[in-house]
């Protein structure tokens, strides 16, 4: 609720002011504050007076305010205030201005301080109004610069958010400042000026996601923020070595997305299209990922999804990583997956596989049956603790199996009983949390060259894998983003190692490796396939979201 303005009375005679002065004064100081408490809850005025800024909160300007602005004050049994050689008498709460111009209940003492209406000062001062701010003068922009997204409104005097509106509509940021008048300048060629009365309306002429906006003595500064290019695509029709490709391009900031292995909704051990895998998880973007067995439908080389490991590393093979703060790389990495049960730490040789070693780990994920080994002893674990121990033909909902050595479990572990505590660790070479992992290879560039040990990388593979010119799937980082890549031969084969290798460097990368080719070499944008190569059953993808 805000207050009336007083009028201001031209004085002919005194009137008898009625019952109101039979009621106690005490009294009605008390009404007054309780009145004054709740208003403070209610309505907030800003002032600008002598180019500062007076926050009134509860409809009365404080004595040091009114010092502030100009007057002086003195107080005996009646109060006096001088301003610009006008002498205002004060007595029971009415103001007397060069005894001509008469004002009731404009004031009140409360512990000693004059308190004044600011609709009284508004009056007296001859104020101006825009919305909630009350102005002897508007604010003037002495200066508009825009430069690196950053919109910066330098002002002559301070400056605070009450005089300034930013609204963003549909990408387009207009700033409105009142009461305000904009000197001749040069306007920034990105902001459109227009004028109405005491108000500057500034609008940028790009389209902006979001902005920041903080305030430094004179200046309002406001940081825009247009819009993040989280995902694109390209598809290309390139030549390269007198041949003709096309070539898919699909382009990440892993700042924004997560490049996180997908597997087969019914689990590891199974193969599905590539679109079938993205679609099952909630996924739209993607390709095929890493290489696998045909005979078991089990992936080769470490799979990292969301923290989750799926699959071990097989060999010093070269992998994608994406860390949990969202850094990538691609490379040779070591990294170690360890178990702890009770109290013992095992080195973990295998993750979901068939093949047999001394510590072998199981996930809900992995749907084959279990390898059954008279030589080895079995812990099932749900809730990080050791369910039973014994053999089971496959995961547990929810749960872990491990599998280890008789003479591992004789040596360590015949204290563990059900109950005993479990945990999954891993350790990397560069000590970073890795939330996503991707192996494969071979390893195509680092920092921006041909690898040094090239020609042996090659002989790391086999089946024709860096000889064959055939279909690629590529996994490449640069400028910080992450380009998943296929390349198909328009008439005839694709590429083979070392065609790719110069290919890419051509492009500018940093960074690149293969992942599983040929038939299995497919892409999929917004839910569809942008490859030519029919789709084949693969056991993991590469999501995007």
């Amino acid at each position: 609720m805000r207050t009336n303005t007083h009028d201001f009375i031209r004085i002919n005679h005194h009137k008898d002011r009625g019952v109101v002065d039979v009621l106690p004064q005490r009294f009605l100081l008390l009404l007054l504050i309780t009145a004054l408490t709740v208003t403070n809850f209610l309505f907030a005025q800003t002032f600008l007076i002598n180019g500062k800024i007076y926050e009134i909160k509860n409809g009365y300007f404080e004595e040091e305010q009114l010092k502030d602005i100009g007057f002086s004050i003195v107080k005996n049994e009646k109060i006096y205030l001088i301003y610009n050689k006008k002498l205002i008498i004060g007595s029971s709460g009415d103001l007397l201005i060069d005894f001509e111009t008469y004002v009731k209940d404009a004031y009140l003492i409360s512990n000693n301080k004059v308190l004044v209406k600011s609709d009284f000062i508004t009056n007296f001062l001859n104020l101006s109004r825009s919305g909630d701010i009350y102005y002897d003068k508007p604010i003037s922009v002495t200066s508009l610069s825009y430069s690196n997204d950053v919109l910066t409104i330098g002002t002559a005097v301070q400056f605070n958010k009450n005089f300034i509106n930013v609204d963003l509509s549909n990408g387009k940021l207009t700033v409105t400042i009142a009461p305000v008048v904009i000197e001749d300048q040069k306007i920034p060629s990105e902001i459109t000026v227009s004028k109405k009365n005491s108000t500057v309306t500034l609008t940028i002429n790009k389209t902006i996601e979001r902005y920041e906006t903080r305030f430094s003595d004179r200046n309002a500064i406001i940081t825009l923020f247009p819009p993040i290019k989280k995902i694109e695509y390209t598809k290309k029709t390139e030549k390269y070595a007198g041949r003709t490709f096309l070539v898919n391009y699909l382009i990440v900031d892993p700042k924004y997305v997560n490049i996180t292995p997908l597997i087969p909704s019914k689990g590891l051990g199974t193969t599905a299209p590539l679109q079938s895998i993205l679609s099952q998880n909630g996924y739209s973007y993607g390709v095929n990922a890493n290489y696998f067995d045909p005979s078991t439908g089990l992936p080769i080389d470490v799979i990292i999804s969301n923290g989750d490991v799926l699959s071990h590393r097989y060999g010093l093979r070269p992998v994608f990583v994406q860390t949990t703060d969202n850094q990538v790389f691609i490379y040779k990495a070591y990294f170690d997956i360890t178990i702890r049960i009770g109290d013992t730490l095992l080195l973990v040789k295998g993750v979901n596989t068939s093949s047999l070693s001394e510590v072998n780990l199981y996930t809900s994920e992995y749907k084959l049956k279990i390898p059954n080994d008279r030589t080895k002893e079995y812990f099932v674990i749900t809730n990080k603790k050791v369910a039973s121990i014994g053999y089971t033909s496959y995961v547990p909902s929810d749960s872990y199996v491990v599998m280890v050595s008789k003479d591992i479990y004789n040596q360590f572990l015949t204290k563990v009983s059900k109950g005993s505590s479990f945990s999954i660790e891993i350790y990397t070479d560069n000590g970073y949390k890795i939330k996503n992992a991707v192996g494969a290879g071979p390893l195509l560039i680092q920092d921006g060259k041909v690898i040094v040990d090239a020609n042996e990388e090659k002989l790391r593979y086999g089946g024709g894998i860096p000889t064959t010119r055939t279909s690629r799937t590529i996994i490449a980082i640069k400028d910080n983003k992450v380009h998943l890549i296929t390349i198909e031969g328009v008439n005839g084969s694709g590429m083979n190692y070392d065609e790719t290798v110069q290919f890419l460097l051509s492009k500018g990368y940093d960074s690149a490796m293969m992942l599983d080719g040929g038939g299995s070499t497919s892409m999929v944008y917004n839910g569809k396939y942008v490859t030519t190569t029919s789709p084949r059953n693969i056991p993991v993808a590469i999501g995007i979201k």
